[in-house]
């Protein structure tokens, strides 16, 4: 055999194993496996995050003092006017000898409940076991959230109910406890001959929350006119720099018990607080807390078609007492339902049948019908699907049916509660077999 034919015979043999590679592409691609995912409830919510910037009717305390100052309230709490929010001492040891002799106080408070007779032992002993259980989760969670000036009450309420424990136990008596009042009245007795009085005291100038530290930002903003914030405003505000905070000062009251957060929104995304008026507010960096807040305002700037929107909140506690200028995720709307991927959404047309007046089957056409191909038993089924929104990549529909879309309804039922809907796979059609 020449070598011409020789090199034909291998031109041809290349080309027939080439048309059986591409063959083999062109059958994968159409018949790959499907990939399903169970259809289930859930609830997701629409959010927006952005910067915000707090705005409180704040008032500084600037009262001057010589001494040491110690605080009888913690941040974020109500105060009301002309009450004590913090004492002056004289020296530190005189500062942290009222601290013990006031602690002190506490524990005795605790321990006459539990020396006078009563029927202790008629208690739930699992009752006490989930009051230990449920004082120590609290402990945990405020140490995580590094709110450590809740921590000594908290201990001394676990003490209390273990020492409830130790008397229904029997393991002590109301006697034991009748003796430590009395070491601690004694030890109470020798702080007080030892430690000096307090020099003086500071009140609050107004009933409101009260908050140790100031920033220099307290009333950068008129709060009469919040509801007229510009987007221009709101920028300048969170482009300062964070404040150094008023040294001479001891804190301030916010005489208002409802404060603003504001933001900017884009054209773009401004749309999704259209009809919205209650939203929840998320600051991640500064509180785990959840903050259901108020649209009040919504201030559009047309040359930028950006807009300013104000949040009214009345929910504080010593985390939100420190916020000012902080990254906030704003949720919008909360959806619940049937969770479906939005990969699974499909448009078909499907055939249906109708009666007439006279009861005789009209077969009839719905083109683009919105709906998923879910697995039943070895065969695919078309479904259609009635959803008003997507988020985070999922549909939100609906099991229950209004009337309406009962009416529109063409396929033998919607998507239930944990179908196996199919979110990958090609050449889907009502009816076809899978493995």
């Amino acid at each position: 055999m020449n070598s011409k034919k020789i090199q034909t015979l291998a031109a041809a043999l290349l080309t027939f194993l080439l048309l059986i590679y591409v063959g083999y592409q062109v059958y994968l691609s159409n018949h790959k496996g499907i990939v399903t995912e169970t259809a289930m409830y859930g609830t997701v919510s629409d959010t927006l995050q952005a910067r915000g910037f707090a705005i409180r009717d704040e008032r500084v305390i600037t009262d001057t003092y010589n001494g040491v100052l110690t605080y009888r309230v913690a941040d974020g709490t109500r105060v009301s006017q002309g009450g004590v929010i913090a004492d002056i001492f004289a020296s530190e040891n005189d500062a942290a000898a009222q601290g013990k002799i006031d602690r002190i106080d506490r524990e005795i408070a605790n321990l006459q409940v539990l020396s006078k007779p009563a029927d202790f032992f008629a208690a739930n002993p699992s009752m006490i076991s989930t009051q230990i259980y449920s004082a120590i989760g609290q402990i945990f969670s405020e140490t995580r959230n590094n709110n450590f000036s809740e921590i000594s009450s908290l201990k001394e309420n676990l003490q209390t109910v273990l020492n409830r424990k130790q008397l229904i136990t029997g393991e002590e008596s109301s006697e034991d406890y009748l003796l430590r009042i009395q070491l601690l009245e004694e030890e109470k007795e020798q702080l007080s001959l030892a430690a000096g009085q307090t020099i003086n005291s500071i009140t609050a100038p107004a009933a409101g929350y009260f908050i140790s530290s100031t920033d220099g930002f307290e009333n950068v903003v008129d709060v009469s006119h919040i509801r007229e914030i510009t987007p221009k405003t709101v920028r300048d505000l969170l482009g300062r720099e964070r404040g150094t905070g008023l040294g001479s000062s001891v804190g301030k009251i916010c005489s208002d018990f409802n404060w603003y957060l504001v933001c900017v929104f884009s054209e773009e995304n401004i749309w999704r607080f259209e009809d919205v008026e209650e939203v929840s507010l998320d600051i991640p960096l500064a509180s785990t807390e959840t903050i259901p807040a108020t649209v009040v305002a919504k201030n559009r700037d047309s040359e930028t078609g950006d807009t300013a929107v104000v949040f009214e909140c009345s929910y504080m506690d010593s985390d939100i007492a420190s916020v000012r200028n902080e990254t906030v995720q704003v949720n919008v709307h909360t959806y619940s339902g049937v969770l479906v991927s939005e990969r699974a959404l499909r448009f078909s047309d499907v055939t249906y049948t109708e009666y007439d007046e006279e009861g005789n089957p009209v077969e009839k056409v719905a083109e683009n019908v919105k709906g998923v191909y879910v697995q039943n038993g070895r065969q695919l089924e078309f479904v259609q699907v009635f959803t008003d929104k997507t988020v985070n990549g999922y549909a939100i529909c609906k099991t229950e049916l209004s009337d309406e879309e009962q009416e529109a309804l063409v396929t033998e039922a919607t998507i239930q509660l944990y179908d196996n809907v199919v979110v990958e796979g090609t050449d889907l059609y009502d009816g076809k077999p899978v493995q």
